[in-house]
């Protein structure tokens, strides 16, 4: 079967750091050109997802809000569905931001009944002494991602699953996570957007999260080298995608080819 909708992971595959990624634009451009339906996801939750669509239209991908989807704006649709009514204290103002504009009531003391953790870049002890306390307090733990690390211009810096795994050392808690690779972003994209999970492909730079969650999913995988993954960890790899290529630029030929064959 042909491929209807692409479903793009983002840091590392369009872009590292803030710098999108050469041909990046144009690629994913085309094929909403071509009549893809294109969809984009990012595991990071630091942010709301308003500022991840004006991210992309920067950088010169067309694209609209409903076609962008973070952690941050999972974990709001997650707890107002299983948690609702119940307050939450998040580490990372973005992560408060999206929560916010979903309706949650977040406070900032230990007597939150949720507590949301994830990448946060101005990290204090006293946030972590706040979430510790709450949790301790018998808080539910959620997670936005536990990515180790995550990509930018000049290599690799340490992503949310450092934070996360600190106040799971502490805590002896479990949080549950919303990110890749677990199943819960990609069910949500799914869902509010009518997908065929056999017509639809995921790309992504890294296998153990963006190819895990597609095989999952039962969707068809394609890898991209320019993030995480190196050529020789995807030999090595027991997670085999359906494809392997270079650069994002190289996706419109893979996919005109699955509509072929």
């Amino acid at each position: 079967m042909g491929a209807e909708s692409v479903i793009f992971d983002m840091d590392g595959v369009l872009y590292r750091g803030k710098e999108a990624i050469e041909g990046a634009a144009e690629a994913v451009n085309s094929l909403s050109g071509a009549g893809k339906r294109v969809f984009f996801l990012t595991n990071n939750g630091s942010k709301t997802r308003k500022y991840f669509h004006k991210f992309l239209e920067e950088r010169g991908f067309e694209c609209g809000l409903e076609q962008v989807y973070s952690t941050s704006y999972g974990t709001g649709k997650y707890i107002r569905e299983k948690f609702p009514g119940k307050t939450v204290y998040a580490l990372n103002i973005g992560m408060r931001e999206e929560l916010e504009a979903q309706g949650i009531n977040c406070v900032d003391g230990e007597g939150a009944g949720v507590v949301v953790a994830g990448l946060d870049r101005k990290l204090t002890y006293e946030k972590l002494s706040i979430a510790f306390r709450a949790l301790l307090n018998g808080a539910e733990f959620i997670a936005s991602n536990d990515d180790p690390m995550y990509p930018v211009e000049e290599g690799f810096l340490p992503g949310a699953g450092a934070i996360v795994s600190a106040l799971a050392y502490s805590t002896g808690k479990k949080p549950f996570v919303i990110g890749k690779p677990h199943r819960l972003m990609l069910d949500i994209i799914v869902e509010e957007q009518g997908l065929k999970e056999d017509a639809a492909v995921m790309v992504g730079d890294k296998l153990e999260t963006d190819i895990m969650m597609a095989k999952k999913e039962g969707m068809r995988s394609i890898l991209v080298l320019t993030g995480v993954t190196t050529k020789a960890d995807a030999a090595e790899s027991p997670i085999k995608p359906d494809a392997v290529i270079d650069s994002i630029k190289d996706v419109p030929k893979i996919i005109e080819g699955w509509d072929e064959g």
